[in-house]
């Protein structure tokens, strides 16, 4: 009541091929039954004028049986599969009825005594079966029953018992079954409101309460005024306005309570054939093809034993809304998918499972997708734990040498350098103190490997810091501009973002022939944006070297995006955009 790419983007919400304007069987039937009803009425008020017949009336039947043939024409043109453009025009045909009492025709009265009270039925039918078309729950058919019953079944034992004691009888029992009929109407209608959502209520308050007024009044009408001398042409015209009014409030329940006009199956055919369909496409297809905007189709993971949406996420059917219909989807005895519709709009499943039939081979391509996204995202997020697998790898080796083997070092320089002290000017001085040296030596070159690997600085002070302490040690003119709030940036985003930042400033030194070089970061959103621009002689790419396509494998990892502009003889400039939180 209330919900993609394909060859090409929908710019519209519905498909163009699912959006009529194309006259098909259907359309030249409702036409037929328009065109019928328009002869049948004047041929009707042709015997209404005739000299035993009463025109007035009959007039004002022929009008009402054309007022509800183009209420029941427009509600099953709107909606071919919903029942209530059907039970309109039965309506229609029960008003044709009526007027035959007034045409002047005596061997057709016994069919007037039969129908003359049936529009109150197909009333109580109608209210009892908005908005699918369908009766629901066995209170409810069990009214509708007893209402067609007390007016048809009654009226013709009442024909036959004309002018006898039985007839007096029989009209009582009639009165007093109606009223019940009425009663149960309502308590009904009553439990519906009650029940239903805000939006469903807003449409059947009104409709509801014009219903329950219409058929409590038409009976209650001639019972009260004829008694009273009011004259029967006065009774018959108030009883055909409120007859007047029900199609007219049945037809703007549905064209204006959000009930989207559904398309031929054909129509849904010819266009999946030309333009396919993609995940949300198919979903969107279905609901305009039956119209249901709170359709939602799903799909059968059968590796996870799971019904999931087009997103990859699980999704569970709550089997105690009795409002919401569930249907699976089969192709080649596999199970593909499942589609989730109201039953208040869609009473029966058969135009459910013939559309899903039509898509089942779109479904079937859809839920491997679906499947795909899954495992890509699993695969991401995989990734994703490598990079921070590795990072916490590179810290641990770091540490520990720089809290193992650089102190040892750090330790034999120191006992060297006491020795040499101790042997005063012995032959050993020499040797020795060269030794230190050479210890010296190994633990800058070590302090430099854990500075390459992890520098301490991005570990005790953070990313501007470390990336600062980069720019200081150029041999180029470099500036640093940053604007982060690093409490926001997770630990993976911080040390890729560190790692790029010292391989760019790495490239510039050794290949780009710069005269200077600028460094920015800047935070956006929650997007971690890094510029690395230098003037030098350009020409760099990604796959040019191991070091940028290693980094691009890192931040497509954290499904970040990198970019290098580096035309020759104008500069490099490397842009990479990470998301703060991994």
């Amino acid at each position: 009541m209330s919900s993609h790419p394909i060859a090409s983007p929908l710019t519209h919400p519905t498909p163009r091929r699912l959006q009529g304007g194309r006259v098909g069987s259907l359309e030249l039937a409702l036409l037929y039954i328009a065109v019928l009803a328009l002869l049948i009425g004047i041929i009707d008020i042709g015997l209404g004028a005739g000299p035993t017949g009463r025109l007035p009336e009959t007039l004002q039947f022929v009008s009402l049986f054309w007022i509800w043939v183009a209420a029941g024409v427009c509600a099953w043109w709107r909606r071919p599969t919903n029942g209530i453009g059907g039970l309109l025009l039965i309506g229609a045909l029960t008003m044709l009825l009526a007027s035959i009492g007034f045409i002047g025709v005596s061997s057709l009265d016994v069919v007037y005594a039969v129908f003359a009270s049936t529009p109150l039925a197909i009333a109580v039918h109608l209210l009892l079966a908005f908005p699918s078309g369908r009766v629901r729950g066995r209170f409810s058919i069990m009214t509708v029953v007893l209402g067609w019953i007390t007016c048809i079944g009654f009226d013709s034992v009442r024909a036959l018992a004309s002018g006898t004691v039985a007839f007096e009888v029989l009209s009582f029992g009639q009165s007093a079954l109606g009223l019940s009929v009425m009663i149960m109407t309502a308590i009904v209608l009553v439990r519906r409101l009650r029940v239903a959502d805000a939006e469903h209520r807003r449409v059947l308050l009104p409709l509801f309460t014009y219903g329950i007024v219409a058929v409590l009044a038409l009976p209650m009408i001639p019972n009260t005024l004829l008694p009273m001398g009011v004259d029967l042409s006065v009774v018959i015209s108030l009883q055909a306005v409120l007859l007047a009014g029900l199609p007219i409030a049945f037809l703007l329940g549905v064209l204006r309570g959000g009930f989207t006009r559904t398309t031929p199956l054909e129509a849904l055919s010819e266009w999946l054939a030309i333009r396919g369909a993609s995940r949300p496409a198919v979903a969107q297809a279905l609901a305009t093809t039956l119209g249901d905007s709170t359709l939602r189709v799903v799909y059968w993971d059968a590796s996870l034993d799971r019904f999931i949406d087009e997103d990859g996420i699980e999704v569970q059917r709550d089997l105690e809304d009795t409002d919401r219909g569930w249907l699976q989807v089969v192709v080649d005895d596999e199970l593909v998918g499942a589609v989730e519709y109201d039953v208040r709009m869609i009473a029966e499943p058969s135009p459910v499972r013939r559309a899903a039939g039509v898509l089942a081979i779109a479904l079937d391509r859809e839920r491997l997708t679906t499947q795909l996204l899954t495992s890509n995202e699993a695969l991401l997020l995989s990734r994703i734990r490598i990079v921070e697998a590795a990072d916490r790898e590179r810290f641990r080796i770091a540490r520990d040498l720089h809290d193992g083997l650089q102190m040892q070092l750090v330790l034999l320089g120191i006992e060297a350098q006491s020795i040499a002290y101790s042997t005063g000017g012995s032959a050993v001085t020499g040797p020795l103190e060269e030794l230190r040296l050479g210890i010296d030596r190994a633990a800058a070159d070590l302090r430099r490997l854990v500075h390459d690997v992890l520098p301490a600085a991005l570990l005790e002070q953070g990313l501007v810091a470390a990336t600062e302490d980069l720019v200081d040690r150029l041999a180029v003119s470099a500036t640093l501009h940053a604007d982060l709030d690093e409490t926001t940036i997770a630990t993976s985003t911080v040390h890729t973002a560190y790692f790029i930042v010292a391989e760019a400033l790495s490239n510039t030194v050794k290949h780009a022939r710069a005269t200077k070089v600028r460094v920015t970061m800047t935070q956006r959103e929650d997007l971690l944006v890094l510029e690395v621009e230098d003037d030098g002689i350009g020409g760099a790419r990604i796959g040019a070297g191991i070091g940028l396509r290693g980094l691009a494998d890192r931040v497509d990892a954290l499904k970040g995006t990198i970019a290098i502009r580096s035309e020759h003889g104008r500069g490099t400039t490397v842009r990479v955009e990470l998301p703060c939180a991994s």
